[in-house]
């Protein structure tokens, strides 16, 4: 297979390279185009006040492409100037830390894959449920087996893969689960701190709420030790709510 690999911690993160080097050993061509830092957290953004620029880097699993630009940036970079035909793959990590639940507005992981969805990619985000002492082996053996399963699976139109893999060791990992978007919020908090020479300043923090409103839902299903897999759809529209609002809609007509 011809496959994409990009992320959003940049070209130096050891998820990029369990990734890498697992789909090289099983024979894929890979193309790596990526943040030249991390960018964690900047979800779809894309770059539009300033110009993009690309470097080739050599590292320890081969040569790669970075950007000054975001996951958002990187995959159209590679599609339209940097692979000499489209791939039958796109995959965005491995993401060092879970993108579960309401994680996937903000994750660049995530807007990685999306955008190679909106470019007429088949795509994947994949991401190892860990802050530290990660153990890479599994997400980059699921990652490898998986990716060829992917494109003949025929999805929905709008559609792409969030993969999350607990930080176990592969023989701990009790299985893969089909699951649902489940929700994961932050509870804000923002702490005022004062420095000598720069003064006040800001650090974003808070609390994790984890919310598993069924036992398919992503959040529960990696808690218990299984792989997730999610379909994810771009549209966001609630339709089960349009109703009300066209009635709301009506009685301003009528007034």
């Amino acid at each position: 297979m011809k496959i994409l690999l990009t992320n959003d911690d940049g070209i130096h993160a050891d998820g990029l390279h369990a990734a890498w080097s697992a789909l090289l050993a099983q024979g894929h061509e890979v193309t790596v185009c990526v943040p030249d830092r991390p960018r964690s957290a900047c979800s779809h953004q894309i770059t539009m006040h300033k110009p993009l620029r690309v470097k080739r880097v050599e590292t320890r699993d081969g040569v790669a492409f970075t950007t000054n630009g975001t996951p958002a940036d990187c995959v159209p970079m590679a599609l339209l100037h940097l692979m000499e035909s489209p791939p039958d793959l796109c995959i965005s990590g491995i993401n060092l830390g879970p993108n579960l639940g309401d994680d996937v507005h903000y994750s660049g992981t995530v807007g990685g894959a999306m955008e190679a969805m909106l470019n007429g990619t088949v795509s994947m985000a994949i991401s190892l449920v860990a802050h530290e002492n990660p153990d890479w082996r599994a997400a980059a053996q699921f990652c490898a087996d998986f990716a060829p399963k992917i494109p003949a699976m025929q999805l929905p139109r709008d559609t792409f893969l969030n993969v999350n893999v607990p930080n176990l060791a592969p023989e701990e990992l009790r299985g893969i689960r089909v699951t649902s978007q489940g929700s994961r919020r932050y509870k804000g908090d923002l702490t005022r701190y004062h420095a000598p020479v720069v003064g006040e300043y800001f650090w974003r923090g808070g609390e994790v709420i984890d919310r598993a409103e069924s036992d398919d839902a992503d959040v529960f299903v990696v808690k218990n030790g299984f792989i997730s897999v999610t379909p994810i759809h771009v549209d966001l529209t609630r339709r089960d709510a349009m109703p009300n609002v066209q009635a709301a809609i009506d009685s301003l007509e009528m007034a």
